[in-house]
This record gives structure tokens, sequence and C-alpha cells, in this order.
């Protein structure tokens, strides 16, 4: 096996400012900077839903980075798959990226968040680079798991770590064991992924996912990830940016900005991962979040009466209510049947891909999905 050294040299180089410059936003999935989303504020799940909240603790070092792209490709298959183990799930998913001290950070937190856009444009900013050492600090990562989200008190709660490299206790923290501990106690599942074969790294993880009740499970150094391309992808990136262009993003022009860089992260993925977001999609309806006035007048979320002219975008301020009422309809109309287009576009990909169902089974998403399957069916 390289040694972790080797494997920096031929590692993508990593992104570690975590202040957001313009020129890396023009290409979020190249890396960039830490996207920060607004901290939810857990709210009470609706009627008849499931609260369901993920977090990945993923090393970031050189090592890890054919892992870090597999994540980056299958985070939407991921939250599909969630949704369809459970359909009433009220999915929010966290980002925890760590390395250790001396690298240019050792947690880069990412809030749990309903975002799906923003939690892939994070992890389009993520790239592999520091480290150098085999230990990792793992404590502070597991700390920032189990401290720092905030977790809804009614949520299945489940945790992926995934590293190639075991912890490196450096005593600003609890340990590992401790954090693990106290995550099971709090009902926080911490399910464990090794990549590559390091004997220590696999004693920590099976400690580690034992203490927190969860699996422990290995794949190849580079994730094992083979995502499938189809004939349907393109058409479905194509549906899905139709229904991008419908929404109506309410607020200051910060929120704005922010959809701005989920969409071009978005586009800037790989044909498979663009077609994964427009099924998501399809599972979910067509909202792009809480503050489309498109999706959230579908729902009642949203009224356009009660919107004031100086949270619409510049080129709708202009219109009175009657004018923007009819703006905002004929946007729904088009999202409407673009929606019914994607879902029956997503069917035909879903019958493809099942004739693909033992590509990647060791990888990095089907391991995943195979804890999802345990651990909320």
């Amino acid at each position: 096996m390289p040694t972790r050294q080797r494997i920096v040299t031929y590692g993508v180089s990593t992104a570690a400012a975590a202040t957001i410059t313009v020129a890396a936003l023009l290409q979020p999935w190249r890396g960039g900077a830490a996207l920060e989303p607004v901290t939810e504020k857990p709210t009470p799940v609706a009627a008849g839903k499931h609260a369901v909240d993920v977090v990945f603790a993923v090393d970031t070092t050189g090592s890890m980075g054919g892992l870090i792209d597999g994540a980056k490709r299958t985070v939407w298959s991921i939250a599909t798959h969630i949704r369809k183990t459970d359909p009433n799930a009220e999915l929010r998913i966290g980002l925890v990226a760590y390395r250790d001290i001396g690298d240019d950070y050792v947690t880069r937190d990412f809030a749990l968040t309903t975002d799906l856009d923003a939690v892939f444009a994070e992890l389009a900013s993520y790239r592999a680079a520091g480290g150098g050492d085999t230990p990792e600090d793992v404590d502070a990562a597991l700390d920032a798991v189990v401290h720092k989200m905030q977790w809804r008190h009614d949520a299945k709660k489940l945790v992926f770590l995934v590293g190639d490299a075991p912890p490196a206790s450096r005593g600003d923290v609890p340990t590992f064991e401790v954090s693990a501990r106290a995550a099971g106690e709090q009902q926080i599942i911490i399910n464990t992924i090794r990549c590559g074969w390091d004997h220590d790294t696999e004693v920590a993880w099976q400690q580690i996912a034992q203490l927190g009740h969860g699996q422990f499970s290995t794949i190849q150094q580079d994730g094992g990830v083979q995502q499938v391309a189809t004939p349907y992808d393109d058409k479905l990136a194509e549906i899905s940016a139709r229904i991008d262009s419908t929404a109506v993003i309410v607020g200051d022009e910060g929120k704005r900005a922010a959809y701005g860089r989920n969409m071009a992260a978005a586009a800037d993925a790989p044909a498979p991962a663009k077609a994964d977001r427009a099924m998501y999609y399809a599972t979910k309806g067509g909202a792009r979040g809480a503050d489309d006035l498109v999706g959230g007048g579908a729902d009642g979320s949203l009224s356009v009466d009660k919107v004031a002219p100086a949270a619409l975008p510049a080129d709708l301020r202009a219109l009175d209510k009657p004018a923007l009422k009819m703006e905002i309809g004929k946007r729904a109309e088009r999202r409407k049947a673009a929606q019914a287009e994607l879902s029956a576009v997503a069917k035909q990909r879903e019958d493809y891909l099942k004739g693909k169902a033992k590509d990647g089974e060791g990888g990095f998403d089907a391991k995943v999905n195979a804890a999802i399957d345990a651990q909320l069916k």
C-alpha cells in the first residue's frame, strides 16, 4: 500500500480557506472556499413526517481524494435512498471535514440543513490535502459531531465517520471513546467506514461503532464508488435546470447569492450527479428550498400577498400584486409541466439502473445505504 505521503503527491489539492472569494465560487466543483449556511433552528416536524438528521464526518487529508470525489458524486443518490427508505423522512444533512493540528484546519463544520443544494455546494468545495503522518484528529471530528451539531431531539440521528487513519489524541477535546459513548447515550448512531486496510484504523473504527451502536465496514482506499452513466442523465439535467429557472427566492440579496452559488455547483457537477439531483427532487416535489416563492405558493408556506416588494428579486419588485400573482402562476405551471416530465424520465432511469444493481456494491454509497436500510426501516 502506498504511503500517505506518496498518496498526497497524487491527491487533489485542498481548498483551505473558510472565506468565500468570487473566483473560487465561479468553479465550485473544482474546489473552493467553505460555504457557511444560515444555521437552521430545529423546528417542529410536520404531522406524519419523521425527522432524520444525518452527518458525514470525512477525513479530508491528502490520501482521501478518491473518497471525497465519490462522496461528491453520490450524495444526491444517498439522499434519494433515504427518502425512498422512509418516504415520510424530513431530512437534514450536516458535514464535518477533519484533518489534524498543523493543517489548514482541524475541523470544518457545516450545520445540519434541509437545503441539500447547499450541502452539495459545500462538498464540491472539499479537496484533499494535508496530513503526512498517519494519525488524524478524529477526537476533534467526533467532538464536533456530538457537541456542535444542532440535533433535533426527536430525530433519527445517523453519523458516518469516514477515514483511513487512526485517531490522534491531542488533549484539546474529549477522546474519541468519550465522544462515541456520549453519542450512544444521546441516541446518535455512529457508523464507521474505513478506507483501505490500515489495522490500527480498523481497531479504532470498530470500537467507535460499538460505542455508537452503529456498523463498521471497509471500502477501497479510493472509495470504491462506481457511478453508472445512463442514457437519461443529460435529459434529467436539462429538465431540472428548467425547474431551477422558475424559482423566485424571497429574502435579501445574500439568500439569492447563496442560491446562485448552489446552482453554480450543481451546474458544474458530472452528468450522473446532476441526474441524481433531479431524481431527488422528483421524490421531493418541485420546491427549491424554504425561500422559493413558487414552491411556497403551491404548498401554502409562502404567500404572494405577504411578501414585501423589497424581498423580491429586482426584476419583480415593480409588479403590483395581481401582476406578481400572474407571474408566479405562470412559473408554477411551467414547473408543474417540467416536474411531470422529470418524473417520467426519472422512472426510466431508475429502471435502467436496476439492471446495474451490483455495480459499486462495495463502495462508499453502498455501505451508507446498507446502514440506512438497517437503521431507518
